[in-house]
């Protein structure tokens, strides 16, 4: 028995489309607390703009939770994309942090505002956490930049995260 090439090309874009699929998808955002717990600001979604990637597109992701008045939880993904605007499938998906569990251990100076540290761990082991939140926007510690001596980030990521 023979498969006619359309019968065959169809079978390919049915595949291509599951793969591509496969990639997840991202999560309802986190309701923001309204609460005057010392974490309240930090409890959202918030997410990066879109940004170029190896040929391709991708965007950060954080949700993160209370789970405690002075620890968060959650989770930071950062979403990949064909093509470059960050839309359409998502086509994989890298959990930079998972089962995340952070408390709050203080405060440091950087880049002209007072952020805040967090210690504590996740799936990929443990973390020095530097957060600052300016109304609707995210900053986090650049994680591959230059630390002081407890292991904080000196800087913070180069893109910014708004609320979602």
């Amino acid at each position: 028995m023979r498969i006619s090439q359309w019968t065959q090309v169809s079978c390919l874009a049915v595949a291509a489309l599951a793969l591509t699929a496969c990639g997840g998808g991202k999560d309802d955002p986190v309701v923001a607390d309204t609460s005057t717990d010392a974490v309240a600001k930090y409890v959202g979604s918030w997410e990066s703009e879109c940004y170029a990637d190896s040929g391709a597109s991708a965007e950060i992701r954080a949700d993160l939770t209370k789970a405690a008045a002075d620890t968060l939880g959650g989770k930071v993904v950062i979403y990949y994309y064909i093509g470059s605007s960050c839309s359409g499938p998502v086509v994989k998906d890298d959990k930079v942090l998972s089962n995340v569990s952070l408390k709050l251990a203080g405060s440091k100076a950087v880049g002209g505002v007072q952020a805040d540290k967090f210690s504590g761990g996740s799936d990929q082991g443990s973390k020095q956490v530097l957060l600052y939140v300016n109304g609707d926007t995210l900053q986090i510690g650049d994680p591959d930049g230059t630390q002081d001596a407890e292991g904080y980030p000196n800087s913070f990521f180069e893109y910014a995260m708004k609320r979602i």
